[in-house]
């Protein structure tokens, strides 16, 4: 053994206790004249009425009686006016016995009460209104199944043994005490609740004030209830709340409504020996042990706290101990859930050290533990281990940063040096207390979202031993604290109205500060961004040093700009509110800081951009981005490919994998569509491109896609039509987070929302907004295959095959491996409970389905069990951490590879979309214990031939393989399991992992049915050899332990058979009313008569019928011939249109126009059938041009015919001018001569030629100045 080194010192009225290193630090034991505690202090509230505290050094108090409890004056004390803490000064635990109305369950037989609770009272999942009290030191929810010690928790033999759920304070064997005939031990109780109509507010009334003596007792002018054992008193329950609330962190919403208080006084160890002795009465009863249980709850949450008083013996004689000590099992310490769902234990619990719960605590009072119990057992306070989990008080918040974690996990002493890692940053912690750490998270500090780990280091960084996971929100999904208020009446007054007369803001100013005279300031931070950075700042103010009264209104126009940022104007044009207190907000113990949802900033920079830009302000800003934003890279050539809209609506809701609910504009959640006005439901993809980009798809309310093509290019038509549009930012941000434009809802806030505001709020024209953002077309879209496990056991495969497999245990539902994919989906099935004629059910459901896709995180689901559903429908794990989705903040979370939603009106996450990166896509239901399960596989999933290329990259030929045989598995990537292969062939659906396949109809025969078990579903068992295990089996229970590790177990295969009929079966119903019921579905008559439940029946109907709409609508392939361009004008009908093959569109003009084109053009086989693109001209020009037309072509026609005759007429001329003029003899051109000698001879003759040759001469001959006609008339040749 090694050497024990303790050390202890006093700080300031503490106690500090140093061993082996670690520290545990407490107050000492408090004096009553000592104000430390003064609600532990003897006064009137816990002593008597009048009653002075004891002077020191004296036995007698001033009234004369005794102090000291002793068996001289047991017959002579009036226990009504007896506190029973004072004689051995307990103040720790809080006030039992006779003076508070407590019950003694002593006087009865079988010494323990059932107590019927006035309220609910969550644990473990299940909720009460009612308990037990044992004096065996525990308070069960249902009489437990124990014989004798050892005891083992949970029942192993459960559920053909109860496993009672249980909250064991001190569990073991314990005997009542006497001394003589007089009593030393007592089992008190008392129900403590707040009065209905009391004050909701914190008192501010000191405990002392409060009188407890008479039954007449009032609070607040109001008279309290008071009965024994069932009391009114809100002081006592605020001093547990301050109490729980100063022990563990996460509590400080918590108020406790109401609260159990059992007490075991002076109970000693079974089997201890009758004292007849009075004169031993002071000795004996120091040696009995004295602990207390304090159940506090609001319905909601529920704490418990030990208080152990005095610890002498750890175990009974039945556990083999000697005079209370040793034995094969001390005192039990801890939480069972019940039902199989587990057993928690405290430090000591079964061991021979538990006296050590008297000198240790997990809070600042020794011998006090704490823990949160209603969901899952948290452990509150701190720990004197080396390394752990951290605790914090809050499991996420914003990227914005601003907010403080107090956390817990070590006991922190004086001198530790206390850092804190979250993410890439390393902060410096506060020490509040030995219990808490204050660590406040700045703003901008963090951009990323998803799960971070958090570190916590007590030695300054050296080291960083406690850890937990915390969840970091996009600000557009984080809690908004600062609600912006628009007015309903004028809708002017509108925070993202550029020319607002006032608005309005509220916070809750109670939770900001601690102080209640603190000042807040409101001011604004602007986000802007270009391709190389960011910037998140301080931009300017409306209101410094205000009151914090929770709500500001102001008129825009008249604030003042004095701190206004320089040069803001230029670039920040929207941004948050932020609400934090003026004094220091990192010093304050409040919240400190709260942030507003993203808003433009027109109201405060409109006078600046008027003045600076002009009247047309607006339009400036929108034609700017305009041109910024097409010299920006083309981010919609990387998206139109890679991710095209489903062209209807149908296709949308089943493409799970690829695209999910839009949260501003859903349909069955927040429907506001501000930005997508209407549209029915929008969808965006679950991923972004490289770029960052994402694809975003609107659908009208007869369920097609809306085009931004389509728009009307007025104000007006803005109110009904805003299609949805890709945008450059993915809302959701991408990796790398911190660089544009992949930060989380900020970039998509800048980049594509404010230029909404600019062009089509603002300026009024958002022509300049849908040319840079047109609507992605979906003639490249292929909708996913989709298949379906429901009821007990029925499946619809990929491929549309139905069959009906009952087997029990854990199967591989589908999967692919592949080059680029290693996809695993797998369900555990198990026997539900039993029928209402108390035989086991001989079928199975699925009752817990996990996934994994490559190397993403891997998702759990289970579904709870029953009285477990009260709250939650299922439990959710992501890589063994659970995780919530019960507010609306926490319905959409990310994590490696995986994004899990929550219906944003589903509160009890029954329903589930698990959203994988590759595209795979799960739904999940809950109905009734049961889970079903749509699995949507991308088309990349089909069947593909693994070598399409060789070694140097030339294509290869894909081999002619029949469905039988092992060629497919040997040479195709195929996605198989329960849920069929995947290759849009029915006939090799089921296939083995071996390659072999199984033929069966539906419904299917007996022997088809024993066939499909035994040579197809057992063969997809996954036994943790042929496929891993996803499951861990350690976070839930199943419904039968026993029965699901059984191998002896056989399905029915055919149920109308006459040998499975039993008698009890036809008492509650007729195999004519199953028949009459299920309406011809051969799996609703199976469910129906296996189980023996009609709703169970239907159920399964129901589900079935469902699925099938909506198998056959997402499935059915589109062909889209893409949207028709169409001027300013133009009018399509019908409006709502996908441009799908077959459809003709009409188009038409507005009176004031007119139009050209083709009218009417019908979509073939993608094309649109020849014709020029419909455009309108406005009626006033059409006139102007066909009038300026009419002028122009008469002026050219008279002009014609102006030309004409003005031509005719010269030549009418120059005929009469030509008559009077001789006739002209035309010259001859004589022929070559090639001799020279004859060129020579003739070119001399030509010199001797006749003057009428070389000169044309008058015609006739001349003389005397007279002309003579010729003979005959000579002519130009």
């Amino acid at each position: 053994m090694g050497l024990l080194v303790f050390s202890a010192f006093l700080v300031a009225h503490t106690l500090v206790l140093v061993y082996h290193g670690a520290v545990a630090q407490f107050p000492p034991q408090l004096d009553p004249n000592e104000g430390v505690r003064t609600d532990f202090q003897p006064s009137p509230f816990n002593i008597l009425t009048g009653f002075e505290p004891r002077p020191p050094g004296t036995g007698v108090n001033p009234d004369g009686q005794a102090f000291r409890i002793s068996g001289q004056n047991l017959k002579t004390i009036d226990w009504t006016t007896i506190d029973r803490r004072a004689e051995e000064g307990w103040w720790h635990l809080y006030q039992f016995g006779e003076r508070y109305y407590d019950i003694d369950i002593t006087w009865r037989p079988w010494r323990d009460l059932q107590v019927d609770l006035d309220f609910f009272l969550p644990f473990y999942g299940f909720r009460f209104n009612y308990t037990f009290v044992f004096p065996e030191g525990f308070v069960a929810f249902s009489y437990p199944h124990y014989i004798q010690p050892p005891y083992t928790m949970p029942n192993r033999h459960w559920p053909d043994e109860p496993d009672s759920s249980l909250v064991a304070a001190f569990m073991s064997e314990q005997s009542f005490v006497h001394v003589g005939d007089t009593r030393l031990s007592h089992v008190w109780y008392r129900v403590v609740s707040r009065p209905i109509t009391a004050d909701l507010c914190w008192s501010d009334v000191a405990p002392e004030l409060a009188g407890h003596r008479i039954p007449t007792r009032t609070y607040a002018g109001q008279q309290l209830k008071t009965a024994y054992g069932r009391i009114e008193d809100p002081e006592l329950l605020d001093i547990i709340t301050r109490d729980i609330q100063h022990g563990m962190v996460g509590a400080r919403g918590f108020k406790a409504d109401y609260a159990l208080i059992v007490t075991w006084e002076r109970m000693g160890y079974g089997g201890a020996p009758k004292i007849t002795e009075l004169n031993l009465y002071d000795t004996v009863k120091k040696w009995q042990n004295t602990y207390q249980m304090v159940i506090a709850t609001d319905e909601i949450r529920t704490y418990v706290m030990f208080n152990y008083a005095n610890v002498n013996w750890t175990s009974s004689t039945q556990a083999g101990a000697l005079f209370g000590r040793g034995g094969k099992q001390s005192a039990m310490v801890g939480f069972n859930g019940g039902n199989g769902t587990g057993w928690y234990s405290l430090p000591w619990s079964a061991d021979g050290n538990s006296y050590k719960l008297v000198q240790y605590g997990s809070t600042q009072v020794a011998g006090r533990w704490l823990a949160r119990v209603d969901e899952e057992i948290e452990y509150g306070g701190c720990s004197n281990n080396s390394i752990g989990i951290l605790q914090l008080d809050k499991p996420q918040a914003t990227m914005l940063g601003g907010f403080t974690l107090n956390v817990t996990g070590p006991c922190f002493r004086i001198t530790d040096v206390l850092k804190m890692q979250i993410d890439e940053n390393t902060l410096d912690c506060e020490r509040l207390d030995m219990v808490m750490a204050r660590c406040v998270v700045p703003v901008n500090s963090i951009f990323k979202t998803g799960q971070v780990i958090i570190r916590l280091s007590v030695d300054g960084g050296k080291n960083y031993p406690w850890w937990n996971k915390f969840y970091v929100l996009m600000p557009s999904l984080a809690r908004r604290h600062v609600n912006l208020i628009n007015d309903p009446v004028a809708l002017k007054n509108n925070w993202r109205s550029f020319n607002p007369d006032n608005l309005t803001l509220t916070w809750p100013n109670y939770n900001i500060s601690v102080n209640p005279n603190a000042q807040v300031d409101i001011t604004l931070w602007g986000y802007w961004e270009d391709v190389l950075g960011h910037s998140f700042v301080e931009v300017g103010s409306i209101a410094r040093n205000t009151p914090n009264r929770g709500s500001y209104s102001f008129n825009p126009r008249t604030l003042a700009k004095t701190d206004m940022m320089r040069d803001a104007w230029r670039q920040f044009s929207g941004g948050l509110v932020q609400v934090r207190v003026s004094q220091d907000w990192m010093k304050d113990r409040g919240d400190g800081i709260y942030w507003s949802d993203l808003v433009p900033f027109g109201w405060y920079f409109h006078d600046v951009w008027q003045y600076q830009l002009g009247s047309n302000w607006a339009t400036d800003m929108c034609i700017d981005w305009f041109q910024y934003d097409g010299r920006r890279e083309n981010f919609y050539m990387f998206l139109e490919n890679k991710q095209p809209c489903p062209c209807t609506l149908d296709q949308a809701m089943v493409d799970i994998g690829r695209y999910v609910a839009l949260s501003d504009c859903d349909i069955n959640g927040d429907h506001r569509c501000y930005y997508t006005q209407g549209a029915q439901h929008c969808v965006v993809a679950t991923r972004s491109v490289w770029t960052g980009a994402g694809q975003v798809c609107c659908y009208d309310w007869q369920g097609w896609l809306m085009f931004s093509q389509d728009f009307e290019f007025n104000d007006q038509y803005l109110r009904f039509y805003s299609a949805g549009v890709p945008y450059r930012a993915h809302p959701w941000g991408s990796f790398p987070y911190k660089r544009p434009p992949y930060v989380p809802s900020l970039s998509n806030f800048y980049n594509d929302l404010l230029p909404y505001e600019y062009c089509c709020k603002w300026a009024g024209h958002c022509e300049f907004y849908f040319w840079r953002r047109m609507t992605s077309g979906c003639q490249d879209y292929r909708p996913p295959a989709v298949g379906y496990i429901y009821g007990e056991g029925h499946m619809i495969t990929y491929d549309g095959t139905r069959y009906t497999f009952n087997g029990k245990g854990y199967y591989v539902l589908t999967m692919l491996k592949s080059r680029s994919n290693n996809m695993m989906v797998q369900v555990r099935m198990e026997q539900p409970p039993k029928t209402m004629w108390n035989t086991n059910v001989l079928a199975t459901a699925v009752t817990g389905v996990a996934a994994q896709d490559n190397d993403s995180a891997i998702v759990e689901i289970y579904a709870r069990k029953e009285f477990r559903r009260w709250r939650y429908k299922t439990d959710v794990y992501v890589d063994n951490a659970r995780v919530f989705f019960d507010t609306p903040w926490q319905k959409l979370q990310t994590f490696k590879g995986v994004t899990i939603r929550s219906r944003p009106r589903n509160m009890n996450m029954s329903e589930l979309e698990v959203m994988f990166d590759t595209g795979l896509g799960l739904v999940v239901e809950e109905a009734r214990g049961t889970l079903n399960v749509i699995v949507s596989v991308p088309p990349e999933y089909n069947e593909t031939y693994a070598y399409r290329t060789d070694t140097y990259g030339y294509p290869r030929t894909e081999p002619a393989t029949g469905i039988f045989g092992t060629g497919k598995c040997a040479n195709f990537y195929r996605t198989m399991g329960l849920l069929g292969t995947f290759n849009n062939d029915k006939r090799d659906d089921l296939t083995t992992p071996d390659c072999n396949v199984v033929n069966t109809n539906y419904p299917a025969s007996e022997i088809e049915a024993r066939n499909v078990y035994y040579e197809f579903g057992e063969r997809w068992r996954a036994d943790g050899i042929r496929h891993q295990l996803l499951f861990q089996t350690k976070f839930q229970p199943i419904y039968n332990p026993i029965s699901f590790a059984s191998s002896h177990y056989q399905p029915i295969f055919d149920p109308w058979r006459n040998q499975n009929a039993t008698f009890w079966e036809s008492l509650i119903f007729s195999r004519e009313e199953v028949q009459v019921t299920c309406q011809g579905s051969p799996s609703c008559e199976f469910d129906y008569l296996t189980t023996g439940r009609r709703e169970i029946g239907i159920d399964t109907l129901m589900n079935e019928r469902k699925f099938e709409e909506l198998k056959r609508l997402g499935e059915k392939k589109t062909i889209s011939c893409g949207p028709l361009q169409k001027n300013i004008g133009v009018l399509k009908y019908p409006p709502g249109n996908s441009y799908l093959d077959g459809v003709t569109v009409t188009f038409t003009c507005q009176p004031e126009y007119f139009l050209h084109g083709d009218q009417q053009r019908t979509c073939i086989n993608g094309t649109w059938s020849p014709g020029w693109w419909p455009w309108c001209r406005w009626r006033d020009e059409e006139y102007a041009l066909k009038w300026f037309t009419g002028i122009i072509v008469s002026l050219l026609i008279l002009g014609a015919i102006i030309a004409i005759f003005w031509y005719c007429n010269s030549l009418k001329k120059q005929k009469q001018k030509q008559r009077g003029r001789p006739y002209a003899i035309g010259s001859y051109a004589p022929r070559t001569i090639k001799d020279p000698n004859l060129a020579k001879s003739a070119h001399n003759q030509s010199h001797q030629l006749p003057p009428t040759v070389q000169e044309p001469q008058k015609i006739g001959n001349t003389h005397n100045g007279r002309t003579a006609m010729p003979r005959f008339s000579e002519t130009t040749a």
